[in-house]
């Protein structure tokens, strides 16, 4: 069961990385990238298990194409960090999970800390009753409030 659990909630992050992805960016821009991480032997798959590379690879991309006409007034690191944080506060919203965190995030830890809550909501939906709370940043959120 944790197996199955595991990988419903690795599809939805896949899933909410392109979603973000393709709206913001566009699909071609979106594709081209896809393309650049295959040839470096990394797929959508991949993000769970290290979204840190995923990221690194689209803030360098976007770098360099920092000096071109796409986005004039974000540098490509600001760009990457929004697309982090609204990717992250879609997923709380996907999990019943508030997400009140201001400045900066590190992504990978907010991942795990969803896939925890997301967890612990599937062990009470497997017959647990008892109400389960997550504490995140010291903000206590109801798994289902939202």
């Amino acid at each position: 069961m944790l197996v199955k659990v595991l990988e419903e909630f690795n599809e939805i992050l896949v899933e909410t990385v392109d979603e973000t992805l393709r709206y913001l960016l566009g699909d071609r821009t979106v594709e081209i990238f896809y393309e650049y991480l295959r040839r470096k032997g990394f797929t959508m798959s991949d993000i769970p298990h290290d979204p840190d590379f995923f990221f690194d690879e689209l803030r360098a991309v976007l770098e360099f194409e920092d000096s071109g006409m796409r986005f004039r007034r974000v540098s490509g690191i600001g760009i990457v960090s929004i697309l982090e944080r609204t990717i992250i506060e879609i997923l709380c919203k996907k999990f019943g999970l508030e997400f009140n965190e201001k400045g900066p995030i590190i992504f990978s830890e907010w991942v795990e800390k969803i896939r925890d809550a997301y967890l612990k909501r599937s062990k009470l939906g497997s017959g647990l009753t008892e109400t389960e709370v997550k504490t995140v940043y010291g903000k206590s959120q109801h798994l289902n409030s939202g």
